[in-house]
């Protein structure tokens, strides 16, 4: 079974270790509280076969006029084909080695209601893209690696806008695999790294193409060449607000751990963003540091940790993620674009309020993965029957459980987010 290691892995396994012990209120500027959802629904049920068994994250989910839309990812691929790498290793050794057509891929599905999503089991869609509708029988591939240059392998993490007509996609590759020597001093490949940011751009949602162009995606945002070998830059999270293009991502590469960077763009390309000009501001600064920033925290971080959603509704910015291991789901709030409850927590168990969802599979599924709120063409979180609705991928752990991830979803009183925001 081939998976992505998540840039998230080390941390959330010491988080499941650790336990989930609160922070206290003045820690972290919130009281401990637990938010019970309504209308736990699991989308689907697959196989839990550990060599055989897919697994399905990320999910991106708009309501598009009366149609619900959905983009996520799931191994796919033919699996006939193999490519060939070329790795240096640490001690100036050449060693090439071949990968599958199969990983990491976006499909696509669509719903009538938003609680039933028959496209989501079954194989792959077989017919044309333009045929696809909500009574499809299986899942529309839309988004695989070019094998170029600068990604390989693996797409994963959409985060998916429609703006005058137009969607674009915003999503992770990796360019690099990690080789070094194992303890036999054999070559042993390890995971892929230099995740950067990239950009798909689609006339319907179905067909889509890599910009600028298919056989050659140029990453919008990558991280420095130089430096340690890290996950890097990506899982984007991005909105329209006020003729601005928003987004959000994880930055691996510069400070310690994970960090959630906001860049603002008059377009979509971000050929010339700007940074949100605040960030989180550690209680203890190092010596030096300049005013209002730690040296440790990067420009426009935030918040902490990654597999992270952050929408808007009116005026105020809202951030979803998991509370690694305790089946909980974090959610905060901002009016001025930093989620100041990030700024001295070291887990995201530690931060609250916290979204207690029960897997409808039984307590073993205590971990949560990659949630989204489920928002409007322009990623405004939609607001349906006086509550909010949010995504996500729920199993029984990480790396050795992937097989166990499923998609599910629930709905939180939209009255409590916005009493956070007061």
């Amino acid at each position: 079974m081939t998976l992505w290691i998540l840039a998230t892995l080390p941390v959330a396994l010491a988080a499941e270790n650790a336990g989930s012990k609160p922070a206290s209120e003045n820690e972290r500027g919130m009281p401990d509280r637990i938010i019970k959802p309504r209308r736990v629904i699991a989308l689907q049920s697959e196989p839990e076969d550990k060599e055989t068994g897919r697994y399905d994250w990320g999910p991106s989910v708009m309501r598009d006029g009366h149609l619900y839309r959905m983009w996520w990812v799931r191994q796919g691929g033919g699996g006939s084909k193999r490519f060939a790498y070329r790795a240096t290793l640490p001690d100036g050794e050449v060693f090439e080695f071949t990968y599958p057509d199969y990983g990491d891929r976006i499909y696509y599905a669509e719903s009538r209601d938003g609680l039933t999503w028959p496209g989501i089991a079954g194989d792959d869609f077989a017919g044309r893209p333009e045929e696809y509708d909500p009574d499809a029988n299986g899942p529309l591939m839309v988004l695989r690696p070019a094998e170029s240059r600068h990604q390989i392998h693996h797409v994963g993490r959409p985060s998916v806008i429609k703006v005058e007509g137009v969607f674009y996609m915003y999503y992770e590759a990796p360019s690099d695999y990690r080789v070094t020597r194992g303890p036999d001093g054999q070559p042993k490949v390890g995971e892929e790294y230099g995740n950067a940011v990239f950009l798909a751009t689609s006339p319907d949602g179905k067909r889509w193409r890599h910009w600028p162009d298919d056989t050659d995606p140029q990453p919008l945002l990558k991280p420095p060449a130089d430096g340690p070998t890290k996950y890097g830059y990506g899982q984007p999270s991005v909105c329209y607000r006020d003729g601005r293009f928003v987004l959000h991502y994880v930055n691996s590469h510069s400070g310690p751990g994970d960090f959630m960077i906001r860049i603002e763009s008059m377009e979509p390309f971000f050929k010339q963003a700007k940074t949100w000009p605040r960030s989180l501001t550690p209680a203890t600064q190092p010596a030096g540091a300049p005013a209002g920033r730690s040296t440790s925290v990067p420009a426009g971080a935030v918040a902490r940790f990654a597999q992270t959603d952050v929408r808007y509704l009116g005026d105020v910015f809202y951030l979803v993620r998991p509370a690694y291991g305790t089946g909980n789901l974090g959610v905060l709030a901002t009016r001025d674009g930093v989620f100041h409850a990030d700024a001295d927590a070291h887990l995201p168990a530690q931060v609250f309020p916290q979204i207690a969802v029960r897997d409808p599979r039984g307590q073993n599924y205590r971990e949560r993965l990659f949630p989204a709120f489920l928002t409007d063409p322009h990623g405004r979180i939609l607001v349906e029957e006086g509550h909010a609705v949010l995504f996500y991928s729920s199993g029984r752990g990480f790396k050795e459980h992937a097989y166990t991830w499923d998609l599910q979803r629930c709905e939180v009183d939209v009255e409590i987010l916005q009493t956070m925001a007061r």
